[in-house]
């Protein structure tokens, strides 16, 4: 195989940084409000969570000055009950959010990777125009990635139950990196399916879907190689800053750990779906098709 198909990801990164200054205010304005958003949410989470098991403490503490009145140990699991239902609901409604400011995100950044110089006002009218289409493949995406872990663990179960075994535990560990990566694999066809149905308004589902698949063969290591990449580097920092946090409990540090999460989680994925649309506008090149008109003006730069 050529050079440039082991190392083809390179020029791919390399573009996409070139590209986003081309519409870096719209890309820092969208990227801070995915952060201000989604730090408001988990900060409220973070309360409501610690709030909870407080409340639960204190319930106790008081039921243990008096575990012979019947009524107040029914009425404090009755409280508890009650508490929960209301953690459930408000934990459900802020994942809801979460995901939808991360889908509207996503879309965003597409739209901004594939359309230079571009007003706010036609960038408004694109996230919503592109929203049907994108959320019925993600919804494609979705499921699939779901069952793919069901069955991951399925396979997985028998090893997991038997954790004793040093051996068992091992070949699991294998077993599992190799069921992760082969997932990074996968993912690249649906990754490339959410970019198709934002840019091209003919295409999302199992159309989408199915011209990924097509579009990607002859790139799909590319793929894989940024998957890879950008999954080990984001995770590594993650677990580096956590390890270093630690011993700071208490709810302010957990949401500032979930704050700074949230950024570096904002940073890998903008790189990532940057990087996704420029390896789309290869991948049709590569296929013989027009690469993406962006008003006239738009072109990838040669590396």
């Amino acid at each position: 195989m050529e050079f440039h198909n082991y190392f083809g990801f390179l020029s791919i990164l390399k573009e996409s940084l070139q590209l986003i200054p081309k519409n870096g205010k719209l890309f820092a304005l969208t990227t801070f409000l995915h952060i201000l958003f989604s730090s408001i949410l988990l900060s409220i989470l973070n309360f409501e969570i610690k709030f909870f098991f407080k409340d639960i403490i204190l319930k106790a503490s008081i039921l243990s000055t008096s575990l012979d009145d019947t009524f107040k140990i029914m009425k404090f699991f009755a409280d508890i009950k009650e508490d929960f239902r209301f953690l459930l609901i408000i934990y459900v409604a802020i994942t809801v959010v979460l995901s939808l400011v991360s889908f509207l995100y996503t879309i965003a950044t597409i739209i901004l990777s594939s359309n230079i110089n571009i007003s706010l006002k036609e960038f408004v009218l694109k996230i919503t125009k592109a929203f049907k289409y994108a959320f019925i493949t993600r919804l494609y995406t979705n499921m699939l990635g779901i069952g793919y872990i069901f069955i991951a663990l399925f396979l997985l179960s028998p090893i997991l139950i038997s954790s004793t075994n040093i051996f068992l535990v091992s070949i699991g560990i294998i077993v599992g990196i190799i069921s992760f990566l082969f997932f990074l694999y996968l993912s690249v066809v649906w990754i490339l399916a959410l970019v198709i149905s934002v840019i091209e308004e003919d295409y999302y589902g199992i159309k989408a879907l199915a011209k990924s698949g097509r579009l990607i063969k002859g790139n799909r290591l590319n793929g894989f190689i940024l998957n890879v990449l950008i999954s080990i580097i984001s995770s590594l920092l993650s677990l580096i800053y956590l390890k270093i946090n630690k011993a700071n409990k208490g709810v302010i540090n957990q949401t500032i750990n979930s704050i700074f999460l949230v950024i570096i989680s904002s940073f890998f994925n903008l790189l990532l779906l940057v990087a996704y649309t420029v390896l789309y506008n290869h991948c049709k090149k590569n296929h013989g098709e027009e690469e993406v008109e962006l008003n006239g003006t738009f072109e990838y730069s040669k590396v």
